[in-house]
């Protein structure tokens, strides 16, 4: 491995590995061998992991960019909020949470004589924002669908962890389930502090809540004590209510919604998504009622 312009990348080389318990496994690209920096990410590097007893199938791992020295402050953040991550899913392992992408293991590896923090998960055949862009799916896949991620993230908000970055392409379709992943910016309901930066965007563009749009801003001036910065587990459901749409329209809600522009043509889930996409958090319903709705919905459409 090495280091091109900030970014960690495969050099190709005997030297693409990492030792881990006395094992030694191969680092790959995720494409091909021309594209040696793999998957970037504006905070980490993604590679595919080879474990010598099972070179027929591989693993995905992901490198924190920034190595554990910097003097960077906003480097450090960074760092910090890639540990958030690791504890994030190793919570979710150790409670035994279905509905989130494995972890395997986590270290750390030296590259050009600097520490890089590491973790290892199981791969995805393929994220969500693939899926339904090219595959024909019937109405019965996508209510399934929707009610396993939702399970996946009302599973993170039992232990105390908000997600804050869903977008299709942080779920990921493993055996043909959707798992949750990226937690790159989630945030534990136990911490004393936060890791956000004033006014700092947090979230995917196009699938941000009302909340992270506000402490973009108004945080820090005369408008925060009007409108909510903080963004939590109602933040969730909002991008959940985005989510949800994209899997039956195959486009993001965005403008006034009616429901003659939801193509599916089922009253209670268009005013169940609704309510999730409203203004003020405290106006949007609980997790447990959601499920509860979908899953009544669900239950009647496949019967």
């Amino acid at each position: 491995m090495k280091i091109v312009q900030n970014n960690i990348v495969c050099s190709i080389s005997s030297e693409d590995y990492i030792e881990y318990s006395g094992k030694y496994y191969s680092v790959l690209p995720l494409t091909s061998s021309e594209d040696l920096e793999g998957g970037k990410g504006g905070n980490s590097n993604v590679f595919k992991l080879i474990d010598p007893d099972y070179e027929e199938d591989y693993s995905i791992i992901k490198f924190c960019k920034y190595h554990l020295d910097s003097e960077d402050e906003v480097e450090q953040t960074r760092i910090s909020r890639f540990k958030n991550e690791i504890r994030a899913l190793r919570k979710a392992k150790d409670k035994g949470s279905e509905g989130v992408i494995e972890l395997q293991f986590h270290s750390m590896a030296t590259i050009e004589g600097k520490d890089f923090l590491y973790y290892v998960m199981e791969k995805g055949q393929t994220d969500l924002l693939d899926y339904i862009q090219t595959q024909d799916i019937t109405d019965q896949q996508k209510f399934v669908l929707c009610l396993e991620i939702l399970n996946g993230i009302y599973e993170l908000h039992n232990i105390g962890i908000y997600h804050r970055d869903i977008k299709p392409d942080n779920i990921f379709l493993i055996d043909n389930r959707p798992k949750i992943g990226d937690l790159g910016l989630s945030e534990h309901r136990d911490e004393d502090q936060s890791l956000d930066i004033l006014r700092e965007k947090i979230g995917p563009s196009g699938w941000l809540s009302p909340e992270a749009v506000n402490k973009m801003l108004c945080e820090d001036t005369k408008f925060e004590a009007v409108h909510c910065c903080t963004i939590k587990d109602y933040s969730d459901i909002f991008q959940l209510g985005k989510v949800i749409w994209y899997i039956f329209e195959g486009t993001a809600p965005v403008g006034q919604l009616h429901y003659e522009y939801f193509a599916q043509g089922n009253r209670t889930v268009f005013d169940l998504i609704i309510s999730m996409l409203l203004y003020k958090k405290i106006d949007r319903p609980p997790m447990k009622n959601i499920i509860d709705t979908f899953n009544n919905q669900a239950t009647a459409f496949l019967s």
